[in-house]
């Protein structure tokens, strides 16, 4: 017997993303398969923009063209746009992403199994952060004001899915709506630039772009990878790392807003933010983030106390960070 749709999607999570197939089993149930499913769309659309290479700017957009119609509310025979999107998935290398995108029809069909709202909002987010990923297709970041407008489109528009969702789904005090909604994005940017920083190195050497703000950091990309200029390119660190951690606050503000009847959601928030605070420990003032031969990460030891006690672990790291 075939699979369902939504199982078909936790199937393919595990093989497309190692991190999420392991928090988004967490989240409750009144929004587990909503945020499983916006997560698999984003990533074809993102397999478009960043798994095609070498790179053809046209092509990318007309399919992150037609993955957004598609994920729309929109009525249309979508028969066409699947047979495309399953051509041009060959051009992904890797193939369990190439099966992703391959399978869209199968995504849509969960997709299409929540409620018109749901529906909406995840499509008003998915646009959005699809005119800013066809935005810097072709534009560099120079600097910090760019770099965080990069991160909104590819990270801060999810905790936009996010936090829309849970304030449609859930009563929310006035006082802690407003919250979530003035601290979604920092905490999107934290993530996004956590990512950034660790891989810079694999960025330089295997793909066309990176979105380190090397003008404002006055710093080359050939300089960052030679030694001779370690100390500047440590200074360069410092400077990502400082800006990184100007979110905090948000981070904690966001988690305090969230009620304890989605503590799923909250275990999910602090399992994610407390990963990326001790990994940011792990990067400071060191050099293989540049020269060394693997990605750095947490030790296995500290992963298995976030995944222990994650709340914990999470407020224990933002108390370091903010200064009242």
């Amino acid at each position: 017997m075939r699979d369902t749709p939504i199982k078909f999607a936790k199937n393919i999570l595990k093989d497309v993303s190692r991190s999420f197939a392991l928090t988004i089993p967490m989240l409750d149930k009144i929004i587990k398969d909503e945020v499983l499913v916006n997560y698999l769309q984003d990533r074809i659309l993102d397999n478009f923009e960043d798994e095609i290479q070498p790179p053809d700017l046209k092509l990318q957009k007309r399919m992150m063209d037609k993955v957004s119609r598609i994920f729309s509310p929109e009525d249309y025979d979508r028969q066409e746009d699947f047979k495309e999107i399953k051509a041009k998935s060959a051009l992904i290398k890797d193939a369990d992403l190439s099966r992703l995108n391959y399978n869209i029809d199968i995504i849509y069909q969960a997709y299409q199994s929540f409620d018109l709202e749901t529906q909406k909002i995840s499509h008003k987010w998915l646009q959005e952060m699809k005119l800013g990923m066809q935005k810097y297709l072709t534009k560099t970041v120079e600097n910090f004001t760019e770099l965080d407008e990069y991160c909104y489109y590819v990270a801060g528009t999810v905790g936009g899915f996010l936090t829309e969702l849970i304030i449609y789904k859930l009563d929310f005090a006035a006082e802690d709506k407003e919250i979530l909604l003035d601290n979604f994005n920092e905490a999107g940017l934290f993530l996004q630039k956590v990512n950034l920083i660790r891989d810079i190195k694999d960025d330089l050497e295997n793909r066309e772009k990176h979105f380190w703000p090397l003008k404002e950091l006055n710093i080359t990309e050939e300089e960052l990878l030679n030694r001779e200029n370690e100390s500047r390119v440590m200074e360069a660190l410092d400077k990502m790392l400082d800006d990184l951690l100007k979110h905090t606050a948000a981070l904690k503000k966001y988690y305090h807003a969230l009620p304890q009847s989605l503590s799923g959601y909250k275990k999910f928030f602090a399992v994610n933010n407390a990963l990326g605070l001790a990994t940011v420990e792990k990067l400071r003032d060191n050099t293989a983030v540049f020269y060394g031969d693997k990605a750095v990460k947490v030790s296995k030891l500290a992963f298995a106390n976030i995944l222990r006690a994650p709340e914990k672990y999470f407020l224990k790291y933002c108390s370091k960070y903010i200064t009242d």
